[in-house]
């Protein structure tokens, strides 16, 4: 059995915002401005074969996302006015690792499918705003950890297959920003 806690660091990627509604009154730019701060608890089995083992896990996380819309277009001249707005996910993270155990220190990689259980969005605010959001995603982690007795003291990587706001339109035109969406993550691991 293992049980683990996690945070994520915030996080502010790279800027790759897009421009919606061309060349119409209402356009305006779309960029991610941050991905906050988050913290992940879960629980899981391990399964050794020394020196290599198996572990899957059920770890819950909330993310949030912080967007910048700025109309580049208004009555009287462009606007240097930032409007944020915020999109919330619960995710159950279900990690399916293989690790090679190497005494005090282990390496861990593996596939990541993650559920979606709830999401909440002030894009629905914008007018014309729509979404595909699929309940189930994938991605892929990677990670090391170093043990002491029973416990393990980690940093993972975790990468999703999806990019940032792939699943929001205006209208038909998409939201999504170049960038996959990923995590790093400081973990502390009971092994038992």
């Amino acid at each position: 059995m293992v049980i683990t806690a996690g945070i994520s660091p915030q996080q502010t990627p790279p800027s790759h915002y897009i421009f919606v509604n061309r060349s119409t009154p209402d356009e305006f730019t779309f960029d991610l401005r941050t991905v906050k701060s988050s913290v992940f608890i879960g629980a899981g089995a391990r399964y050794d074969i020394k020196p290599f083992f198996f572990q899957a896990e059920a770890q819950y996380n909330k993310r949030v996302y912080v967007y910048d819309v700025s109309y580049t277009y208004t009555g009287s001249g462009r606007t240097d006015e930032v409007n944020k707005y915020e999109e919330q996910m619960d995710v159950i993270n279900l990690p399916l690792s293989m690790g090679v155990d190497l005494g005090i220190l282990d390496i861990t990689s593996g596939f990541l499918p993650q559920f979606i259980l709830s999401q909440q969005s002030d894009l629905s605010d914008l007018e014309g705003y729509n979404q595909d959001l699929k309940t189930m995603r994938f991605g892929w982690h990677t990670g090391i950890a170093a043990n002491v007795n029973q416990l393990r003291i980690g940093l993972n990587w975790q990468s999703d297959f999806n990019n940032y706001a792939d699943h929001a339109y205006i209208g038909n035109q998409s939201l999504e920003l170049a960038g996959r969406s990923s995590r790093l993550l400081g973990t502390l691991s009971f092994v038992f």
